[in-house]
């Protein structure tokens, strides 16, 4: 069993820019997504700890991060 790699926004996002310098997500844009919820996080006192693998792996999968469609709106064709 692994141990998850648990960051605050400010780590997450720091590690998200080691691995992508040119990134044009910005640390604002993180913290938007975790006040949508679509990025899950734990809450420890006052702390938002996001799993940083999940979170790559969000970033790398769409559908994941992004919703098709909204409630109450239905998708054009």
């Amino acid at each position: 069993m692994s141990v998850p790699r648990m960051r605050t926004l400010p780590e997450a996002f720091a590690e998200l820019k080691k691995a992508d310098p040119a990134t044009a997500y910005t640390l604002r844009a993180l913290r938007a997504a975790v006040n949508r919820g679509e990025i899950p996080v734990v809450r420890v006192g006052n702390k938002r700890l996001i799993n940083l693998d999940r979170l790559f792996e969000m970033l790398n999968t769409p559908s994941l991060s992004q919703k098709e469609t909204h409630e109450g709106i239905r998708k054009v064709i």
